[in-house]
């Protein structure tokens, strides 16, 4: 093999290359023309090509720059099939590294959401399946029937909707002369302004309230001994929210999602989104795509034992509907399903509503209401007695929503702790008399569970040294 001829030294004084390492280089190269000699001989016989890194490109997608058949490389057939139509190149089921090609392209086509994203704007949670709520329990055929025995009873047992036009700053809450079971509340928060930089909005209120304002609203004295509270906190007043929660009396329990699709969103000739609905100025890291829902409980409420008032794991606390027009406020349809399939009680109440918030079921103050119904006798008649179904099978009568044995055999359920029935067999059996220790330690399953006790529950250790060291003597602490 020829060996080019050796300088003596480079203008910048570089030493003299020897023959060894020369030589090995070019028997290098050397075996690496061979390799695509024997390559592009194997591509024209009809050989299985071979891919960059063993794997195939994806089907339906361009290969990446610098892999075979990027539009910028050469067009020519060449070596591992470059410049190869599709039609021609074998795909092989195992890549290099023993990895199947179907699991690569899985996850090729997964990770390409997070890229069409980037691309176009639009979300990769649009992708998702069966995200509608008619069709979402159709594989699930339990879960569909409990779902519409829930809203056949709903519909019936639905007082009409009743709409009170008042300004919320001077209206006493206690003028309603009734408690309620549910209050759902979707303050004017100052986000809602700033998402518009200031541009107006159509049959919007924007108006914001402070936060002293609305600490001065009396909900905790028109909430009933064993209720909920529903707050939506937009996407930076969860702190807020929390702190309303506590003032009025609720204990913090469970926060709802809601993830924003824009399936329908415009898109240009490029194929972008044409402008995102929400706007957000300087105040946004990421790009906001979601609002969560506090929901607080007020009284002692436990799942397993007040299924009169409560059935829990119906709905998920997670909502994926689509996002509303520029600068709406409006919150998902689902959001009410979500409350009337949980809750038994019939007695709700929305605050900050306007007329598209009308429903039957739930009496709607605020001051953008364009309508005014409200009749105080006749409301409060409707929830008189104990009557609940299927006693009665109308709106007339009852506090309670009611509900049936194939409910309670259909709903999900919360596991039952071992000792419970246990205990209480013991305690009814010696009819009062002294207790063992074993018993007294089996009551301790009947205490709240600590999701039934929200924010309520004890607190952790604290994990510093004050917490290792001993109390201070009552003289000492005087003395100091």
């Amino acid at each position: 093999m020829a060996v080019a001829p050796l300088r003596s030294r480079s203008r910048h004084g570089k030493k003299k290359k020897s023959l060894k390492e020369d030589g090995g280089r070019s028997r290098r190269d050397g075996d690496r023309h061979r390799g695509r000699e024997r390559d592009h001989g194997a591509a024209s016989s009809g050989a299985a090509p071979m891919y960059g890194h063993g794997y195939p490109p994806a089907y339906g997608y361009p290969p990446a720059y610098g892999y075979p058949g990027h539009p910028g490389m050469h067009s020519a057939v060449g070596p591992y099939g470059h410049g190869m139509p599709p039609q021609q190149m074998r795909h092989s089921s195992m890549a290099d590294d023993g990895v199947s090609v179907q699991v690569s392209e899985k996850f090729l086509m997964r990770n390409d959401y997070s890229q069409t994203f980037v691309d176009s704007g639009l979300r990769p949670q649009n992708y998702i399946r069966d995200l509608d709520y008619a069709n979402r329990y159709s594989e699930y055929p339990k879960i569909e029937r409990l779902i519409k025995l829930k809203d056949d009873i709903l519909a019936k047992r639905a007082s009409p909707a009743m709409s009170l036009k008042c300004d919320l700053k001077e209206f006493e809450l206690n003028s309603l002369g009734t408690k309620f079971d549910v209050i759902l509340i979707d303050p004017p928060w100052e986000e809602y302004q700033q998402r518009v930089v200031g541009m107006y909005v159509p049959n919007e209120d924007l108006s914001t309230w402070t936060m002293e304002e609305l600490r001065q609203l009396k909900v905790g004295e028109i909430a009933d001994a064993q209720s909920f509270c529903f707050l939506w906190c937009g996407e930076t007043h969860l702190e807020q929210g929390r702190e309303l929660l506590k003032r009025w009396g609720f204990r913090r329990v469970e926060d709802i999602c809601w993830v924003k699709t824009n399936r329908t969103a415009k898109v240009n000739e490029h194929g972008k989104v044409e402008r995102p609905t929400l706007m957000y100025g300087d105040t946004s890291i990421l790009q906001r795509s979601k609002e969560q829902c506090l929901v607080g409980v007020k009284g002692t409420l436990k799942r397993s034992v007040d299924t009169h008032f409560i059935h829990a794991n119906c709905d998920v606390d997670l909502i994926m509907e689509e996002e509303k027009e520029f600068g709406s406020t409006l919150k998902p349809t689902e959001m009410y399903e979500t409350i009337e399939h949980f809750c038994l009680g019939r007695r709700r109440l929305e605050l900050f509503g306007l007329d598209r918030n009308l429903r039957d079921g739930w009496l709607t103050l605020g001051r953008g209401l364009t309508t005014s119904n409200w009749n105080k006798a006749a409301y409060n008649s409707w929830f008189e007695g104990d009557l609940r179904w299927p006693e009665v099978k109308d709106y007339r009568g009852g506090k309670l929503l009611g509900s049936i044995a194939e409910i309670d055999a259909l709903r999900p359920k919360s596991p039952v702790r071992p000792g419970r029935a246990r205990s209480r067999s013991r305690s009814a059996g010696r009819g009062g008399g002294g207790r063992r220790q074993k018993d007294v330690e089996n009551d301790d399953f009947d205490k709240p569970l600590p999701e039934d006790l929200g924010e309520m529950a004890p607190p952790l250790p604290k994990e510093d040294e004050d917490a290792s060291m001993p109390a201070m003597p009552a003289e000492a602490a005087k003395s100091k």
